[in-house]
């Protein structure tokens, strides 16, 4: 028996794109103005936004868990062979540094010196590991680094799907859609 074509993203898939998908937009703008504010501002704000990351890494492993056993579309039938290269390695590169903020800001909380950052109030980073001012650099500028990358991909995605709807007028951005219809 042969298996169906896969037109579109389950509903499960779907949520948890665009709950990511929200979260990191707003955290990555957001982070632009941290280091500007001062420290017991940034300390408060510090909190929500390591509790975020931490929910977002957790997000990404069920993402990753749940599409291991649930096929997603392939590229459409109007798309370059060079369209669909692209198109799987902007979603590889967007879940790798995904996975990598995450994990750099979660390393910078365990040995950031100013403050301790604990995610959700629960949390303790700081409390895992020796304060370490030389590692809490390293992180900081592999984080901030990291999300310069993550925001062009994150443009850049937001940019194929809005082309693919506006100018192709394909299903690309439907099939992700809450409720799209393909």
């Amino acid at each position: 028996m042969e298996t169906p074509e896969v037109v579109k993203y389950n509903a499960t898939a779907k949520w948890l794109h665009w709950v990511v998908g929200i979260i990191v937009v707003i955290m990555l703008i957001a982070g632009r103005t941290l280091e500007s504010l001062p420290l017991d501002e940034r300390t408060q704000i510090i909190m929500i936004h390591s509790g975020l990351g931490t929910l977002v890494l957790l997000l990404m492993i069920v993402r990753l868990w749940w599409r291991r056993g649930h096929p997603v579309p392939g590229p459409t039938a109007a798309m370059s062979e060079r369209q669909a290269r692209l198109s799987t390695l902007m979603h590889r590169a967007l879940y790798t540094l995904l996975i990598l903020q995450t994990l750099f800001g979660i390393s910078q909380a365990l040995f950031i010196v100013d403050y301790p950052v604990v995610a959700f109030g629960i949390i303790d980073y700081s409390a895992m590991a020796t304060a370490d001012a030389s590692l809490a650099k390293a992180f900081h500028i592999a984080h901030g680094l990291n999300s310069i990358l993550l925001s062009i991909l994150v443009i850049g995605h937001i940019g194929a799907a809005l082309y693919h709807h506006f100018i192709e007028k394909d299903v690309v951005l439907r099939r992700m859609w809450p409720g799209g219809k393909v």
